[in-house]
């Protein structure tokens, strides 16, 4: 063991994002802010401290630290304005940002003056996104929009390890969404309209829409169920796949552009300018597309890619890799909290762990098909077995013939519809659309296989609800794979240590989700939506909750239910909700009359352990124990409180202090 320990000290180097990536997860994971005034300070000193000290262990602590701190820095600084509470239609006007289309609505993001809002954001402008009907008409970036208007803040977890709208929203400088019930358009005359706008409308095409213009929500929902069902649903963001093709093509036509300058060609490889040109090329299909974190990451790597080609360095090599994983994390440290982030990274390392040392050899007829159908099977299933631990996290789910479907699907994404959408979306800009007709049949072919596939027995296999620990074990795991440089030995245990590290996290990490308790009730923060599980599925007690729009999903999922089943009530009597477990007994008051007209014969039910209600209650005498605010009670009795005191959350600097005090 010491000798293998040795043998890594000199690929440290691959270690260092990873450990730092670590610390800045810790930090976006923990339920209380910490309790620190001078993070930049910190941050430096153990800059100084790592250098000063070249002990391993000091080194990767300071690392860990770093990356804790880094993140913490960033988040105080970028300091997005939210507003703090949900409000009835009140007037706003504001100007318009950027626009997102969907099937159901149009979502505009307007910049709007905080004072008109929230008195807390006076002197702040905050972005707001608004929903407005599909028959809205014509809007452009640039327009100013008024009107009466619903808005809502962004809501907090609704349980431990689930998603947080708020943290999403703090990143994306979203301050608040809602939608228009009155409204009016003053458009300014001296705005052109926005390219992006211009040819969704003159292209009126979906697949434009989504795969060439980057918005989100343009497929229906059983359309978006099939790709996610036979496992590429990632195609429908744009990415690493929209950015390699784009990329590709680009440098095959400047390429052949240059080619036919043989003067030039002769000093300079064609392959360079071409290298140049193609990366203008994507600069323009990343604004076009919407500038999302996906792309913009997808674009920093294909950056990087670029660079290494120009300065003669092996593109696919590990140590490549991590650069440009630490750079991205440097220029953003909460892009390891997306998911994006985390499949794109696991594919990539996965692709250069597998082909990494493989030498290149060149084959000829026969030979040279089975080999490029070997690259692209390996291809695919090293890719959708590295992602798969990340995918069954994020979405519950594991698509049992991916593998299948990534075979057939993307070769006809890759060779057909996206080169003819690119020209046909630039054909259709001069009133020409028979390409883009052409596309919408090769879609319906391709959906059509995709039907097929989706309908196989078993194709989707729902996963129990992974804990963070679980994830982190398993991201372990794969690191020990990829990351641990083994000297060339006969011993069977070191010659195959990474296999057993990683067997060994991925086997405690599915131990630790097999054997997750699961709550038996929930309730959010203001205790006006609940939630009771029956006969092992959750009843609530209302059954639309506009203010607790992802509560009924979160507690879903983590009940490992359909988050498209119908919400079931809970019965209650007269506004008394009695639940009861074998363990413990429930009382939840739905209104105060009901709370006046109960609470002495609950109080003194001894047979009664808790209390749950909208409204505050105070009673020394009382036998349960009186809850509020967000929480979760599990089969055992254990309450755990879910805590929304976070700078995202944008709660008063008092309200975070009073919690860390309890």
């Amino acid at each position: 063991m010491k000798e293998i320990l040795n043998y890594q000290y000199k690929h440290l180097f691959l270690w260092t994002p990873f450990v730092m990536a670590f610390g800045a997860a810790l930090y976006f994971s923990m339920d209380i802010e910490p309790d620190f005034r001078f993070p930049i300070i910190i941050t430096l000193l153990l800059t100084a401290i790592f250098f000063k000290y070249k002990n391993i262990l000091i080194r990767a602590l300071c690392l860990f630290l770093f990356g804790f701190f880094y993140a913490m820095s960033f988040t105080h600084i970028i300091n997005t304005p939210q507003i703090r509470d949900s409000f009835g239609f009140v007037d706003i006007s504001g100007v318009v940002k950027n626009i997102d289309f969907t099937t159901d609505s149009t979502r505009v993001f307007l910049s709007v003056a905080g004072r008109n809002i929230d008195e807390n954001l006076e002197n702040k402008n905050v972005n707001i996104r608004i929903s407005l009907p599909k028959d809205f008409g014509s809007v452009n970036i640039g327009d100013t929009i008024q009107g009466k208007a619903k808005l809502f803040h962004p809501a907090g977890k609704y349980i431990n390890d689930s998603f947080d709208f708020a943290r999403w929203a703090y990143f994306s400088n979203l301050s608040g969404t809602g939608f228009f019930q009155d409204y009016e358009i003053v458009t300014n005359e001296n705005a052109p309209q926005n390219l992006r706008t211009y040819i969704h409308e003159k292209a009126n095409s979906t697949l434009t829409d989504t795969l060439v213009l980057g918005y989100k929500k343009m497929l229906s929902e059983s359309e978006s169920q099939i790709w996610k069902t036979v496992g590429v649903g990632h195609v429908w963001s744009i990415s690493g796949f929209h950015m390699t093709l784009v990329g590709g093509w680009f440098f095959a036509f400047f390429y052949l552009i240059f080619r036919c300058f043989t003067k030039l060609t002769r000093r300079v490889p064609a392959k360079y300018p071409a290298l140049i040109c193609a990366w203008f090329g994507l600069i323009g299909y990343l604004c076009i597309s919407g500038i999302s974190v996906a792309t913009v990451r997808a674009f920093l790597m294909a950056t990087l890619i670029g660079i290494a080609t120009l300065l003669g360095r092996s593109v696919f090599s590990l140590r490549n890799g991590v650069l440009a994983f630490l750079i991205i994390f440097l220029i953003n440290p909460f892009f390891v909290m997306n998911a994006g982030f985390q499949l794109s990274f696991a594919a990539i390392f996965g692709l250069l762990w597998f082909f990494n040392d493989k030498k290149y050899t060149k084959y000829e007829g026969i030979k040279k098909l089975s080999h490029n159908i070997y690259l692209s099977l390996m291809t695919a299933i090293i890719a959708t077995l590295f992602t798969l631990p990340f995918i069954i996290a994020h979405f519950g789910y594991i698509p049992v013939y991916s593998l299948l479907g990534n075979l057939i699907i993307l070769p006809i994404f890759s060779v057909a519809i996206m080169p003819l959408l690119m020209v046909g979306t630039i054909l259709s800009l001069f009133n020409n659309h028979y390409l883009l007709n052409l596309v919408d049949k090769i879609y319906e072919f391709t959906l059509h296989i995709a039907q097929h596939i989706a309908n196989l027995p078993h194709a989707n296999f729902n996963t129990p609800f992974i804990p963070n620990s679980a994830l982190i074990l398993s991201t372990i795991g794969l690191l020990f794979l990829i990351l641990i440089v083994k000297p060339e030995v006969k011993n069977f245990f070191i010659k195959n240590i990474n296999y057993l590290l990683c067997g060994c996290c991925i086997i405690l990490a599915i131990t630790i989700t097999t054997t997750r308790s699961k709550p038996l009730f929930y309730s959010a923060k203001d205790n006006q939506l609940v939630g009771f599980v029956v006969d092992g599925k959750l009843k609530f007690n209302k059954a639309r909750a506009s203010a607790h729009y992802f509560a009924f999903n979160s507690w879903r999922e983590f009940n490992n239910e359909e988050t498209k089943d119908k919400n079931e009530k809970y019965k209650c009597n007269h506004g008394l909700c009695v639940y009861k477990t074998d363990r413990w007994n429930l009382v939840y008051m739905k209104n105060f009359t009901t709370i006046m007209d109960n609470i002495e014969k609950v109080c003194l039910d001894d047979s009664i352990d808790f209390i749950v209600s909208p409204f505050e209650i105070k009673s020394s005498k009382c036998h349960a124990k009186i809850l509020r605010h967000g929480l979760a009670i599990y089969p055992n009795g254990k309450v755990k409180r879910i805590t929304n005191q976070r700078p995202w959350h944008n709660l008063p600097q008092q309200n975070i202090n009073q919690t860390q005090a309890q």
